[in-house]
């Protein structure tokens, strides 16, 4: 009889005990790392368990009034977001060495600006985030405008511009009332050709006497206001040379291409604007020449080549009667699109907050710097819906012909500057931009100096990232 019951207890003791394994093996998954339908890793939550609070770093570069615009965009931000708390640290000195210091000591921030050469070089070695992983998770990353994008690879976007910024044409619309001359086209179709710009230019640019260039007694040693100024990077060359089925290299993207016919053209077009036609000033000119907009407001110059950022500078400036139009066209209308990146590196800890804040940090929603004209978005609908289009463009700073050389041109005539393409782009510019300063200096015809600068060049290129 002892034995039979000690047999029952066993078997007693043996129940209770499997039931107990049994339940912790129920509830053992709330300890354990989940997988979050991006792939990523995450802690899986109880219903009553508060959220820990992730702290992140974002770092960026700009202007005051940016400077401003973002602090206030991290202060909702961190309201809104109690889980979330996101510092801000602005740069305002040489970018690059800082975060190339940052990536050489691993102490690098969550999200960051980066410029395009450091975004193509980090992103194909591995060292961005790769959105494409993320679009079921965040669909909002798909909404953005393909022309948004950096791809390092097909299909591997890792990075967006922060903002999309454009080269137009501004003008001082009192000039060219006072001259008789039409004002410069809006509508992308409807584009001046070059020669019709250089005809315009030429009876804006006036001597002290009051003499046009098209005066025979036209005095070019004197003159008191230029029809058009320009710069002598990307952003001047980029679009005409788009324009003129032109590149820095070939359609292959092996070979340089510079010194081809079309590309020539460009540049021997934008000397003959300074030493022939003396519509625009040289370069020891323009550096004795204020800013773009007070440029056209002292009557410096009665048109100029320049980013959609400027237009915060423009509406600022309450004495200026200004207006926007489309570049010149050489075979086809053509604008390029010049802007830095966002990126979220790999480093973070928490992509998936990163990313939560990566989407709020240039919403139009939450950041005025569109609708002082600073920035454009880079999201779909802000081009194609009416609601919202006005919501960032119905302001001083958008005058009205906005709707067709900002919103139409980009839309349908807006291609990324070469350099967010090209490999190597950093090292390449460096032999560059000398080179072409003995085109704008007028030492060497344009054929003269592309031809030099070929045998520089080419041991430096690498190919072209993919546009897709």
């Amino acid at each position: 009889m002892m034995a039979i019951r000690r047999r029952k207890w066993f078997f007693l003791l043996l129940a209770v005990m499997l039931a107990f394994l049994a339940a912790c093996s129920s509830n053992g998954g709330s300890n354990e790392a989940t997988s979050s339908p991006s792939g990523s890793q995450e802690p899986a939550e109880t219903s009553d368990a508060p959220k820990e609070t992730v702290k992140l770093k974002f770092m960026y570069w700009g202007s005051t009034d940016e400077k401003k615009a973002m602090e206030q965009m991290l202060k909702s931000f961190n309201e809104s977001h109690p889980h979330i708390q996101v510092s801000g640290e602005h740069v305002p000195g040489d970018y690059n060495t800082k975060m190339n210091t940052l990536m050489a000591a691993n102490e690098l921030p969550d999200v960051a600006y980066l410029g395009d050469g450091l975004t193509n070089k980090w992103g194909s070695e591995g060292k961005l985030l790769d959105f494409s992983q993320y679009y079921d998770s965040y669909p909002e990353l798909q909404n953005k405008l393909k022309a948004s994008y950096l791809f390092t690879e097909p299909g591997k976007a890792v990075a967006n511009f922060t903002a999309l910024e454009i080269m137009v044409l501004y003008y001082n619309k009192d000039i060219f009332s006072e001259a008789g001359v039409s004002l410069p086209p809006s509508d992308p179709m409807q584009a001046w050709t070059w020669d019709e710009f250089v005809s315009i230019a030429k009876k804006l640019t006036k001597d002290t006497k009051g003499r046009n260039a098209e005066d025979p007694d036209f005095d070019e040693k004197n003159i008191d206001t230029y029809g058009f100024s320009f710069g002598t990077d990307r952003g001047t060359y980029g679009p005409l040379l788009e324009s003129n089925g032109a590149g820095i290299l070939d359609d292959s993207g092996k070979s340089y291409a510079l010194n081809e016919p079309e590309a020539v053209e460009v540049f021997q077009k934008l000397q003959d604007l300074i030493y022939v036609h003396h519509v625009s000033p040289n370069l020891i000119q323009q550096q004795n020449m204020p800013d773009n907009h007070v440029r056209l407001q002292t009557r410096k110059v009665a048109m100029v080549l320049d980013g959609t950022w400027a237009l915060l500078d423009l509406t600022n400036n309450k004495k200026l009667n200004y207006g926007i139009g489309v570049l010149p066209k050489l075979k086809e209308p053509k604008t390029v699109i010049l802007a830095g990146t966002t990126v979220v590196f790999n480093s973070t800890k928490h992509p998936a907050e990163a990313l939560e804040f990566y989407l709020y940090h240039n919403n139009p929603d939450q950041v005025d710097l569109y609708r002082t004209g600073l920035w454009m978005p880079t999201e779909e609908k802000y081009y194609t819906e009416e609601a919202a289009i006005k919501q960032w463009t119905d302001n001083p700073a958008h005058p009205p012909e906005f709707l067709q050389a900002g919103i139409e041109y980009t839309k349908g005539y807006a291609v990324k500057s070469p350099s967010t393409a090209i490999k190597n782009w950093p090292e390449i510019n460096s032999k560059l931009t000398p080179g072409l300063d003995l085109i704008w200096t007028n030492k060497k015809t344009a054929q003269e100096a592309l031809d030099e600068l070929k045998p520089q060049i080419e041991p430096l290129i690498q190919g072209e990232y993919p546009n897709e």
